[in-house]
Formats: structure tokens, C-alpha cells, sequence
């Protein structure tokens, strides 16, 4: 990454993340061509979009994940309330439970990135096959 004064940064969590993504994508296609990797990203995940992006155009270079699109897309968080058992979707910055104020609350998802699904070359026609069912989750944070 760029930053302010033009230094170059590295963000080795970001990168191992993406390495991650793009591993876990290239297994799942077999020999086929990625085409198309669908991101889950958690509401609390402290993951970017944009350093996702920057990793994955340097790493796929030279893969079958060389020419693939990274779509993102954003989920809420969950959380569950330890005095009243409500369970919600946070809204605010400061969280508590809606329910009863509370503060003691336990995350139930929302802080990970997950890939939702693969899109693959299925043959010489141009086929596309999806694959990936949303199990694999890469981080949580």
C-alpha cells in the first residue's frame, strides 16, 4: 500500500488473508479457470475491500485466478445478549442490547470473511459452473 509521503506499506495480514482467498479459491476450481471469487466481509471485520483488491491483482498474476473478479459483499454482525438472550443485528457504534441495555454480549458472527462462492470456467463452451457453499471461513478477527 501507498501511503501519505508516497512510503510503501505492507500489510502482512492483509496479504496472508488474500493469499488465503486465492488458495482456498484455486483448490476448489480444480484446473478450471476462476472467473469470479464472491467475498462474505463481516460488519465488525477490520478487513478492506481495497487492500483485498491490491493483493489479489499481484498474487493471481500467473494463475487460472489471473483474470477472476473479487465481488464483496457486506454482512451484518449478530450478536447475542447474555442477560436476556436477545439476539440482534447491531446498528450503532456503541453496542448494546436493545432489548434490556446491556452491555455483556456475545458475537455470534459478523467479525470474519468468508468466500461464499467460486465461479469457474465448467468447459472448452465457456460453461460456468459455481461451486462453494459460504463454509469456508478465512479470518476472524
Amino acid at each position: 500500500m501507498i501511503t501519505k509521503g508516497g512510503t510503501f506499506k505492507v500489510d502482512m495480514h492483509e496479504l496472508s488473508l488474500t493469499q488465503n482467498i486465492l488458495d482456498i479459491a484455486l483448490k476448489n476450481a480444480g484446473a478450471k479457470k476462476l472467473l469470479q471469487v464472491n467475498l462474505l466481509i463481516g460488519q465488525l471485520s477490520d478487513e478492506r475491500e481495497e487492500s483485498i483488491q491490491f493483493y489479489w491483482d499481484d498474487l493471481a498474476k500467473g494463475t487460472l485466478a489471473q483474470e477472476a473478479k473479487l465481488h464483496f459483499q457486506y454482512v451484518d454482525a449478530e450478536m447475542k445478549c447474555l442477560e436476556c438472550d436477545t439476539v440482534f443485528h447491531p446498528k450503532e457504534e456503541i453496542i448494546l442490547c436493545p432489548s434490556c441495555q446491556s452491555h455483556r454480549l456475545k458475537l455470534i458472527s459478523g467479525d470474519d470473511v468468508k468466500i461464499e462462492s467460486i465461479d469457474v470456467e465448467e468447459s472448452a463452451e465457456g460453461g460456468v459452473l459455481a461451486a462453494g457453499d459460504g463454509s469456508e471461513s478465512l479470518l476472524t478477527t
